[in-house]
């Protein structure tokens, strides 16, 4: 119960959670448990990584550029960060605006408090709210600004007729203001860029 596995629909993953397990028989008596999984839409989120990965093998782009990218920054000892776009979609950057507006400082993760500037032996916890927001609007109009413009940051690549977004950095640089590593990590642990309608990457779909 609660298992959630991936499918494909017209090209694009589409996740489900099983609901309902119950005794069946097959056709010659033999018992099995059979499993009712429903729509669960958790690919506007995070994709499980295994089932994604099997339901790609079915269909797979030729992703040689961006495996290679991966694993020569890997190699090196560096840090990557990547977030997709499915085929047709634009980011709702007014929603991930609204989402980050309504954030409350019971939302945020301990360590994502400290990667957004707050000092927590040191700042009164009345602040960190606003620091956390201040950190996280700026580093979603600079993922913004270099998405639709320079790509000095962050790379852009083709993949199943969608899109995918890739910041290579170094591990220290999830705390960096200036990174588009920083910029993907944070966004992502507080759920920015799901709600603008990115899903997270998990690199074993990329890499061969």
């Amino acid at each position: 119960m609660g298992h959630q596995l991936t499918t494909l629909e017209n090209g694009a993953p589409v996740t489900w959670a099983v609901v309902e397990q119950r005794l069946a028989r097959d056709e010659s008596g033999a018992p099995f448990l059979e499993s009712i999984a429903e729509r669960d839409y958790a690919e506007a989120e995070s994709l499980p990584d295994h089932q994604l990965e099997h339901a790609l093998e079915q269909d797979r782009d030729d992703t040689e550029a961006e495996a290679t990218a991966l694993t020569q920054a890997m190699a090196a000892g560096r840090a990557v960060e990547l977030v997709g776009l499915e085929a047709g979609q634009a980011p709702d950057w007014d929603q991930a605006s609204a989402y980050l507006d309504s954030l409350g400082i019971e939302e945020i993760e301990d360590d994502l408090l400290e990667l957004a500037g707050v000092h927590p032996g040191r700042d009164r916890h009345a602040g960190w709210i606003d620091t956390v927001k201040r950190r996280l609007g700026e580093d979603l109009e600079s993922f913004r600004d270099d998405i639709e413009g320079p790509h000095d940051e962050i790379e852009e690549w083709d993949f199943r007729g969608g899109r995918i977004f890739a910041a290579v950095g170094d591990f220290d640089d999830d705390a960096n203001p200036s990174s588009g590593f920083g910029w993907i990590s944070r966004l992502v642990d507080a759920g920015v860029l799901q709600a603008a309608g990115f899903y997270r990457v998990r690199k074993p779909l990329l890499l061969p």
